[in-house]
C-alpha cells in the first residue's frame, strides 16, 4: 500500500501575545528567518511539539491587504486584530458586523467604544463626531485646517478636467462660508449643517453680506468676505451650484444628527486614549455618502498629526475598502511619513489595480514603507501576476492555487512565503471573545427595521372640537408625521393653520 505523504495537521495555540498583530500562522516548520519587529510566539510551541507558529507584528509600520469581495478579510485580519490588540483603534466599518461581534470584547479590554452609525443599522446607539471641531480660531494654522477640510469636500478627485475652475471656486466658497460661521456663530452652531445651509443662500444675499463682511475689524472676516466679492454675480449661481454639491450628503436628518455637537472629543484621539471608533456607512452608501466618509477620516488623522510626542500605544486606522476614499492625500502622507506619530494604517484593496488607479505615482512608494504586506486568493491569471508584483512572491501559479484558508504574506526584511490566515470562527485563541455575526445569523429577519418619523404631538384643542379633514379622515391633533407622506403632512397642517 503506498503511504500518505500528509503530514498530521498541526494544533494552535490558545494563547497568542495582544501587544501586537497577528499577521498570520507560519506554515514553515523552521522559520528560517525572524525580520526585526516580529514574533514567533511560545518557544514551548512549536512545530516540533505540534503546534503552529504565530507572526506576530510588533514594532511600528503599515499593513496592506489585498483581498477580493468575499475573500474573508473579516474573518481573518479585521475581527482577530480587534479581539486581541489592545491599544486603540479607528475602523472602517462598513456592514456594522465588526462593532456587533467585537465591540464587547474591546469594552472589556477596557476601551471606551464609539460607534458612528447615522443610518443606524447596527441597532447599536450611535455618537456622533462634528468635523468642524477641527477648528479653533485661536489656532494661527485654522485657516489651513479649512482649506483641508474644503480640498476634503471637493477635492480635484471629484471634478472633472473641463470642470476644475468650477470646482476649485466651488472650494474657496465653501473656505469663505467656513471662516464667516467660525467667526459669527458659537461652536455649537458652526457645523456641516451650518456651512451648507449658508451656501444655500441666494447668491444676490451673499454678495450683500460679503460687502458687510469687508468691514469687519476681523481680519479673518475680512478674509472670507474677499472670496465672496472676487466672484462675477453672473457666475455665482454656478460657483454656487458645485460648492453645494460638496455638500449635499448632509441633507438627511440622520447625517445631520450624527455630524452634530460631537459626543466626545478629538483631543481622547491626540492623547492617544484607549478608545475604538467604528465607522458605520452601508455598502449602499459608500458612493453616495463618500464625502461624509472622507471627512471623518481626514478630521481623525489630522488629530493624530497634532501629537507632539508617542502615546503609550499606537493607533490602529483600518482602513476596510480603502478604494471608497477615492484619492486621499492624508492617506498618502499617513502611509509615507506618519509612522513617528504613534499611527499604524492597516488598508484593505480589492485588488493591486485599485491602489495604481488611485495613486499612479506613489503607488509604489505607499506599498514598500507597509512592513506587512498579505494578499489572498486570486480568481485569474492575471490578478494572481499582479498578486506576484505586489508581494515578490516568485510564483504566480502557486498564487492561483491557494486553499481558501491561506495567504501569501511578505514581512519586510524577508522573503514573501505562503502562510495560514487567522480565523477568528476557529481559532482557540479566540474562543469565548466575540459575539454573533448578524448578517451570518440565519434566524434573524432578513428585513430591516422601518426608520419611522419622530413623531409630532399636539395637544387636543380644548376651546373647539376638530372636525375630521375630508381628504385624510384625520383631524390636526391625530398627526402623528411618521406613517404619512411628508408632502402631504404638509398640506394637511397647511390648512388646519389655515382654519
Amino acid at each position: 500500500m503506498a503511504k500518505n505523504n500528509f503530514e498530521p495537521r498541526l494544533k494552535l495555540p490558545k494563547e497568542v501575545p495582544n501587544e501586537g498583530i497577528l499577521v498570520g500562522w507560519s506554515l514553515e516548520h523552521e522559520n528560517k528567518k525572524q525580520p526585526i519587529g516580529f514574533a514567533y510566539g511560545d518557544d514551548k510551541q512549536t512545530p516540533k511539539t505540534g503546534y503552529l507558529n504565530p507572526i506576530v507584528f510588533e514594532s511600528d509600520g503599515h499593513l496592506m491587504t489585498i483581498a477580493p469581495t468575499g475573500a474573508g478579510k473579516g474573518t481573518g485580519c479585521v475581527i482577530p486584530t480587534l479581539l486581541s490588540y489592545d491599544g486603540p483603534v479607528i475602523v472602517i466599518d462598513p456592514k456594522g458586523e465588526n462593532a456587533a461581534v467585537t465591540a464587547r470584547q474591546r469594552r472589556e479590554m477596557g476601551q471606551k467604544v464609539i460607534i458612528l452609525d447615522p443610518m443606524g443599522i447596527t441597532g447599536l446607539s450611535s455618537e456622533r463626531l462634528n468635523p468642524l471641531d477641527l477648528l479653533n480660531i485661536d489656532n494661527l494654522g485654522v485657516v489651513d485646517d479649512v482649506a483641508m477640510l474644503a480640498n476634503t469636500l471637493l477635492g480635484a478627485q471629484f471634478s472633472a478636467p473641463r470642470d476644475k475652475y468650477w470646482t476649485s471656486r466651488g472650494g474657496q466658497m465653501i473656505i469663505g462660508a467656513m471662516m464667516y460661521l467660525m467667526v459669527e456663530k458659537p461652536d455649537e452652531e458652526l457645523t456641516i449643517a451650518a456651512v451648507r445651509e449658508f451656501l444655500g443662500q441666494p447668491p444676490e444675499t451673499l454678495l450683500e453680506l460679503a460687502q458687510k463682511m469687508s468691514q469687519s475689524p476681523d481680519p479673518d472676516l475680512r478674509q472670507a468676505a474677499s472670496i465672496f466679492a472676487m466672484t462675477a454675480p453672473e457666475t455665482m449661481g454656478g460657483i454656487l451650484s458645485f460648492a453645494q454639491e460638496g455638500l449635499d450628503f448632509v441633507r438627511g436628518q440622520q447625517v445631520r444628527t450624527a455630524t452634530s455637537n460631537s459626543s466626545f472629543s478629538l483631543d481622547e484621539i491626540t492623547r492617544g486614549e484607549p478608545v475604538s471608533i467604528y465607522i458605520v456607512i452601508p455598502p449602499e452608501k459608500l458612493e453616495s455618502h463618500a464625502r461624509l466618509l472622507r471627512l471623518w477620516v481626514s478630521v481623525l488623522i489630522s488629530a493624530i498629526t497634532r501629537r507632539r510626542g508617542p502615546p503609550p500605544k499606537p493607533t490602529l486606522f483600518i482602513l476596510d475598502e480603502a478604494a471608497q476614499l477615492g484619492t486621499m492625500p492624508q492617506l498618502r502622507q499617513a502611509i509615507t511619513l506618519l509612522r513617528g506619530y504613534g499611527l499604524r494604517t492597516w488598508s484593505f484593496w480589492q485588488d493591486v489595480s485599485q491602489l495604481k488607479l488611485l495613486y499612479p505615482q506613489d503607488w509604489p512608494t505607499m506599498v514598500n514603507n507597509c512592513k506587512v504586506l498579505q494578499a489572498f486568493g486570486s480568481a485569474n491569471m492575471a490578478a494572481a501576476r499582479d498578486v506576484a508584483e505586489f508581494t515578490g512572491f516568485h510564483s504566480a501559479s502557486t498564487i492561483l492555487d491557494l486553499d481558501y484558508d491561506e495567504m501569501v504574506l511578505s514581512l519586510a526584511g524577508d522573503e514573501a512565503v505562503i502562510s495560514q490566515r487567522p480565523n477568528y470562527l476557529q481559532d482557540p485563541c479566540y474562543q469565548g471573545c466575540f459575539d454573533d455575526n448578524p448578517l451570518h445569523n440565519p434566524d434573524a429577519d432578513i428585513m430591516p427595521k422601518p426608520a419611522r418619523r419622530q413623531r409630532h404631538y399636539r395637544r387636543p384643542s380644548a376651546d373647539k372640537q376638530q372636525q375630521p379633514d375630508p381628504e385624510t379622515k384625520t383631524t390636526a391633533d391625530a398627526i402623528d408625521g411618521r406613517s404619512i407622506p411628508p408632502s402631504l403632512l404638509k398640506k394637511i397642517r397647511k390648512k388646519w393653520d389655515e382654519k
